[in-house]
C-alpha cells in the first residue's frame, strides 16, 4: 500500500516544498493517512515536504479526551506540529438549526481553512477511502444526482487531497496492523441513525453479499469513468462560455447569449446552472426542476421567471440573470423608528458583551448585556426608541468572536423553528418593509446567519427559553 503510494500517487497529490495539514479523527483511517504521510515526509526528504496534524475534539463521547492525547503523543514522536481543536459539537448545531453532522462538518473545515492560513500550509489532506467513496455514490443516486455529483469524491479538488481514496478499509486496517499503529473507533458510525450510516451498514453490505461481491471497486470505478466525462464537459462549457458570456458578473447581472439553446441539454444546463451560481455565489447552482424550467422556455423573447435567490428573464439580446438586491436610496434619508434619519449607513461593527457601539450614519447605538445591566438601563429608557432581543447566553457565546452589526448581504437568511431558513428578501416582504430602507437596516449576523433584525424580526437561532442565562441585544435612538 505505501508503496504505490509512495511511487505513483503522493508525487501526482503533493509538489515540492509542499505543507500539509492533514485532518486526524484518531480513527484508523485518518491514523494511517498521518503515518504514511510522515513516513513519506522522511523517505522522501529532498523533496522539502512537512505536514502539521489538526485534530477536532467533539466534546460528545468520553473517549474523545483519550483520542486528543493519542494524537498528540503520536505527533509528539514524530516532531510534527499538532492543533487540538475543541468545541460543543450538539451546542453548535443546534444553534445553526442544522443536524450534528452537517454542522460538525462545516465547523471542521472552517477551522482546518484557519489552520492552514496560520501554518502556512498549502493542502489539506483528509483520509477518505474506497468505501467512502462507494457510500457517497450511492447516497447522491438515491438522491437523484447527475453526472457531477455521481462522480463522486476527487481525489484532488483545489487545495484538498484525499490520497487513500483508492484503497479499501481492509487495505488500511491492514496497513494499521502492520505499522502497530494506535487508532480508535467511534461507536457513533455503526448506528444506523443517519443515511449515510445505513448505506454503509445495510446497503452495501446486502449489495455485496447478492449482487457484487466487489461492488465498492465497481462504484469506485464508475466514479472514476464519470469523473473523466465531467472534467472534459466542464472544459467544454468554460470554452463555450466565453463565447456566450453578454457581461461580466461584478454588478450581480448575469447575461448569456441567445444561441445558448442552441447547445445540447448537457452543455445548455451547465450553461445556465453556472449563470445561476455566479449570480447567487450558491456552490450547488439551481436544481434539476428549476434549469429544467428555464430550458424549457427555449429562448423565447419575454419570459420570466422569479427563481431562489434570482430572476430570470429572456429579452432580444439575451437571457438575464439578476440578483435580488436592492440599492441604497439616493437620498440618503431613511425612517426608523418613526424618525426620519439621515445617511443611513454605518461600517461593520464587531460587537462585544457590554459595550455600546455607535451607528452613526442611523443615530442609534446598539450593545449586548446580561440581565443585572440590562435590569439597570431599562427603567431610563424611552420603549419607543428602543429595540431589544433576548437571546440564550450559551448559545450566542458560541458566535460571539465573530458576531457583527451590519447592513444586509446577498445570501443573508434567518432560521425559524418549525420552518428552516428564509432568505432576508422573504422576511422583509412578510413583515411589509418598505424596498428604498432595506439595505440600511442595522442587523446582527453571524457571516451570512442573520440572528435579529431591531424593530423586524429576530431569527429562532439562539433565542432565549425560559430558565436559561440570558443575554440582551439592544438597540436604541440617540438624541
Amino acid at each position: 500500500m505505501f508503496e504505490k503510494l509512495r511511487t505513483h500517487i503522493l508525487p501526482h497529490l503533493i509538489p515540492q516544498n509542499a505543507k500539509v495539514l492533514v485532518a486526524v479523527s484518531g480513527g484508523p483511517d485518518s491514523m494511517a493517512l498521518s503515518h504514511i504521510l510522515w513516513r513519506y515526509t522522511c523517505e522522501e526528504r529532498e523533496k522539502g515536504i512537512s505536514i502539521v496534524l489538526t485534530h477536532i475534539h467533539h466534546g460528545v463521547r468520553k473517549e474523545s479526551d483519550d483520542e486528543a492525547r493519542m494524537v498528540q503523543r503520536m505527533a509528539s514522536e514524530w516532531k510534527v506540529p499538532c492543533i487540538v481543536h475543541r468545541f460543543d459539537s450538539k451546542a453548535y448545531a443546534k444553534a445553526r438549526g442544522q443536524s450534528f453532522q452537517e454542522a460538525a462538518r462545516e465547523w471542521r473545515y472552517e477551522r482546518w481553512r484557519e489552520d492552514m492560513q496560520q501554518k502556512g500550509c498549502t493542502l489539506l489532506s483528509t483520509a477518505h477511502h474506497l468505501g467512502d467513496q462507494a457510500e457517497t455514490i450511492l447516497y447522491r443516486l438515491l438522491r437523484g444526482s447527475g453526472t457531477s455529483g455521481l462522480a463522486g469524491i476527487y481525489p484532488a479538488k483545489g487545495s484538498i487531497i484525499r490520497p487513500l481514496l483508492t484503497f479499501s478499509k481492509e487495505n488500511i486496517l491492514d496497513y494499521c496492523a502492520r505499522e502497530d499503529l494506535p487508532y480508535a473507533l467511534d461507536r457513533s458510525n455503526e448506528e444506523p441513525v443517519y443515511v449515510r450510516n445505513r448505506i454503509r451498514l445495510e446497503l452495501l453490505p446486502e449489495l455485496e453479499k447478492d449482487y457484487n461481491p466487489r461492488i465498492k471497486e465497481v462504484l469506485g470505478r464508475t466514479g472514476e469513468l464519470l469523473r473523466w466525462d465531467e472534467e472534459y464537459i466542464t472544459e467544454q462549457v468554460e470554452k463555450l462560455w466565453k463565447n456566450y458570456q453578454l457581461n461580466d458578473s461584478d454588478s450581480g447581472i448575469v447575461g448569456l447569449k441567445l444561441g445558448i439553446f442552441t447547445e445540447p441539454a448537457a452543455i445548455l444546463s451547465r450553461l445556465l446552472r453556472k449563470a445561476a451560481m455566479l449570480v447567487t455565489n450558491e456552490p450547488r447552482g439551481l436544481g434539476f426542476g428549476y434549469i429544467a424550467k428555464i430550458m424549457e422556455s427555449q429562448g423565447k423573447v419575454g419570459w420570466m421567471q422569479d427563481l431562489p435567490g434570482m430572476t430570470v428573464k429572456i429579452t432580444d439580446e439575451g437571457v438575464w440573470f439578476t440578483t435580488i438586491t436592492y440599492h441604497s436610496v439616493k437620498t440618503n434619508e431613511v425612517t426608523i423608528f418613526g424618525k426620519l434619519i439621515t445617511n443611513g449607513t454605518f461600517p461593520e461593527i464587531t460587537l462585544d458583551m457590554g459595550r455600546w457601539f455607535e451607528l452613526t450614519g442611523l443615530k442609534m447605538v446598539i450593545g449586548l448585556f446580561g440581565e443585572s445591566e440590562y435590569s439597570l438601563m431599562r427603567e431610563s429608557w424611552d420603549e419607543y426608541e428602543t429595540r431589544v432581543a433576548v437571546f440564550d447566553k450559551v448559545l450566542l457565546m458560541l458566535y460571539l468572536q465573530r458576531l457583527v452589526c451590519r447592513t444586509r448581504r446577498q445570501g443573508d437568511r434567518m432560521w425559524f423553528q418549525g420552518v428552516g431558513h428564509k432568505s432576508i428578501k422573504k422576511v422583509f416582504q412578510e413583515e411589509n418593509i418598505p424596498v428604498r430602507v432595506r439595505n440600511q437596516l442595522p442587523l446582527i449576523a453571524y457571516e451570512n446567519e442573520v440572528l435579529w433584525i431591531p424593530g423586524v424580526r429576530q431569527s429562532d437561532l439562539c433565542r432565549s427559553g425560559e430558565n436559561l442565562e440570558k443575554v440582551y441585544g439592544i438597540v436604541k435612538s440617540q438624541d
